[in-house]
């Protein structure tokens, strides 16, 4: 009887009838009150309706009986995840992988580390077996610590045993770009399948087809990537940049401060703003925007400082850039100019 009420009950609930499922599952739990399969499928039922509060009083109960109850683990670990309380997430991962010491659960903590930032605990770790999930969540934490030569060896790995992985695929291409590998970048273009809700994806597919000077594609992609998501600063970058390189200097202006609304802080996006008023010269504008003290930013300020005249001062700051980057062309061809200017020999 409990059997044929718990096969109804799954049936229904599969079908989406949750309602009418709990009605079956409840019958059946006045047959039997200990069964965790029965407590399970309540509980499955409560956390689809959005009830999580009841769900988890059931997780609670099985739990109680069996510590080591590996769906139940699993569904508290969704809940965790739901509420984003990583950490108990995380822990509740880990109980689960000491038991099963299977490596997609393995790559589930590794998950929930880079989420929170704790990239050096999951290089600590000794990994037993690996798997796609696992090459996956370690290529993240490298790419996150810049060590994008790491990252990119997880990555071949991955895709070594799944090919078309779009994850794994996506996260070579903004390694690709990182280390300015455009040609790696080309290649992987015809391996995407088109998402147009993935602004990520859209954003990689746009940069590249900017590398080849396709701008009409790559500005086709920044906007569907804007579409998708109007709260991604980097597409309204990603877009200003094609806008710059086409002479449209009033729409680059307009989207690198769209950009800038979304992400003030972003030294990266200022410099975009201050290297376009440079090219209009307006000069104090530009000096305004050089918010870092980053060599590029500081290059350009020393470059207005010698078109506005101060000379001294543009060769003071340049001899300092030199001694960081001694053989950086801009830095000889204006440190040159200066000294011809000056007549010094």
């Amino acid at each position: 009887m409990i059997k044929n009420l718990l096969q109804e009950g799954f049936a229904l609930k599969e079908k989406g009838h949750l309602k009418h499922a709990i009605e079956v599952f409840y019958k059946a739990l006045e047959l039997d009150n200990t069964s965790s399969e029965l407590l399970l499928e309540i509980a499955d039922v409560y956390y689809r309706m959005g009830n999580e509060e009841k769900s988890l009083n059931y997780i609670e109960q099985i739990l109680d009986k069996e510590p080591v109850h590996i769906p139940s683990l699993k569904l508290l670990e969704k809940i965790f995840i739901d509420k984003n309380a990583l950490e108990e997430a995380e822990q509740t991962a880990k109980n689960i992988y000491c038991i099963t010491r299977n490596p997609d659960d393995l790559a589930t903590i590794f998950k929930l580390l880079n989420q929170q930032g704790k990239f050096n605990e999951i290089f600590e770790y000794n990994v037993e077996t690996y798997s796609e999930k696992v090459y996956l969540e370690l290529a993240k934490a490298y790419y996150y610590q810049k060590h994008f030569n790491q990252a990119e060896e997880m990555l071949k790995k991955a895709l070594d045993l799944d090919d078309n992985n779009q994850e794994a695929l996506l996260l070579l291409g903004k390694v690709c770009i990182a280390q300015n590998k455009k040609e790696e970048c080309i290649s992987l273009l015809p391996k995407f399948k088109l998402d147009e809700t993935n602004p990520d994806l859209l954003n990689f597919m746009g940069e590249v087809e900017g590398f080849i000077e396709n701008y009409k594609t790559a500005i086709e992609y920044f906007k569907l990537a804007i579409k998708a998501d109007r709260t991604v600063d980097k597409s309204y970058y990603n877009l200003a940049n094609i806008y710059f390189k086409q002479g449209d200097l009033q729409l680059a202006k307009k989207n690198y401060n769209l950009a800038l609304s979304l992400n003030p802080d972003n030294k990266n996006y200022h410099f975009a703003l201050a290297n376009l008023y440079y090219s209009e010269k307006h000069y104090k504008k530009a000096l305004e925007e050089l918010k870092g003290n980053f060599f590029e930013a500081r290059l350009l300020k020393a470059v207005i400082l010698y078109d506005t005249g101060y000379l001294a001062l543009a060769k003071k700051e340049l001899t300092k850039l030199e001694s960081e980057q001694p053989d950086n062309p801009i830095v000889k061809d204006y440190k040159a100019r200066i000294d011809e200017e000056l007549q010094i020999n």
